[in-house]
Order: structure tokens, then sequence, then C-alpha cells
């Protein structure tokens, strides 16, 4: 088990720690940069290749949980004509099942949330595209019974994004994601920089060591 502080206390990314976050690269081509500055962990992809940033935990959820963490996108309203999305991956150990949950562009002229449920490397068997997203925020995963749900925070109130159901009592691991995709797909082709902060765990049935 993991400490008892960390289940309630924000993690605010003022230092790497190797024994709780890693840094995987996997299908990406190009090199990503992982590395916290001025307190925040910075996601950062190249400019002429599409890639992938991920940070894993090496914890994971059992039960239900609810978290949180800060987000910002850097770059500006420039950032709306490229194609990336930025946020949170929930996973089984063996990813056979995974929700993401992502602050979005896709080469119009908004930032959207997007939501997804992956199964056994099935692409997309959910799926959930909302506008209006902010390129600084908040977002949040509760998982209560057998849903999982997203929100978003808008000023002071949380509204939910979507929420899939379904969900067994399969263990979570989390990981923090930043992916780029390729001209071809539309939209262009952009160096983006996302930067996660204040990582919170509100509540959760228990932490487990990977």
């Amino acid at each position: 088990m993991l400490t008892d502080k960390f289940s309630v206390c924000q993690q605010a990314f003022d230092a790497f720690n190797p024994e709780r976050w890693q840094e995987v690269l996997l299908f990406s081509k190009a090199r990503t940069t992982v590395r916290v500055a001025d307190g925040s962990l910075r996601l950062e992809t190249v400019p002429d290749d599409p890639c992938e940033a991920q940070v894993y935990s090496l914890f994971m959820f059992r039960g239900d949980f609810d978290i949180q963490t800060d987000y910002e996108v850097v770059g500006g309203d420039g950032l709306k004509a490229c194609r990336f999305n930025a946020g949170l991956v929930l996973q089984t150990p063996g990813d056979e099942l995974s929700y993401k949950f992502y602050i979005a562009a896709s080469g119009k002229d908004h930032f959207l949330f997007r939501a997804r449920r992956d199964l056994l490397g099935e692409q997309n068997q959910e799926t959930y595209k909302a506008a209006c997203g902010a390129p600084r925020g908040c977002l949040r995963v509760k998982r209560e019974g057998s849903r999982i749900s997203f929100l978003a925070k808008d000023g002071n109130d949380w509204r939910k994004v979507c929420a899939f159901d379904g969900l067994h009592e399969e263990r979570m691991r989390l990981r923090f994601k930043l992916q780029t995709s390729d001209q071809e797909e539309g939209g262009k082709l952009c160096p983006v920089v996302v930067k996660f902060d204040n990582f919170i765990v509100h509540t959760c049935e228990a932490i487990l060591n990977e």
C-alpha cells in the first residue's frame, strides 16, 4: 500500500517521484520531452512529427475513487488549428480496458472535450465529443460502482461531460498523456506543450502498488 497521505493530498509535481510515476515511450516516432518545471509536470511534443508523451502511475486504484488534475495547454488560440489530445487515461493493468478523457483540438475554431472507451485493443468502443473546452482548467474522473464519470470545471462549478456504464471491479492505473496527430488526419501538425498540476485524490477505496 502507498501512504495514506498520498490518497488525500495534492501532488504538486515539484519533484518527479520515480517510485510513483514513470515516463513511457510507446508508439512515438519522435522523442518527446517530459519534465518538471515551475512546479508542473510538462509534456512537450516536437514540431515536425506526430508523437506521444506519456507518464504512467506505478500504483493502481481499487474500487470507487474521485481524482482530479489542473491542466494548461500552452500556446494560445493558434493551437485550435492543430490536432492533439491532452489529458488523463484510466486503464486496467494489462490495458485490456481503458477510459480516456482529453482536452483536444481538431483543426476547428474551438477546443473540445473528448472521451473514449477502448476494449481489448479495439478503439472507439464508445466515444463522446463536447465543444467549449478551455485551454486551461481542471479534469475530474469519478468511479462509482459500475459507472465512470468525466467532469470539467466551469467557474466554480463542475459540469459532467459524459459517463460510461458497465465498468466492473477492475483495478485501474492512471496515465497523463499528450498526443499529436499526422497532418493527413486533418488539422495542422504543431508542437504542443501541456502542463499538469495539483493532482488530487479526493477519495478512493484503496491505492495499491503495481
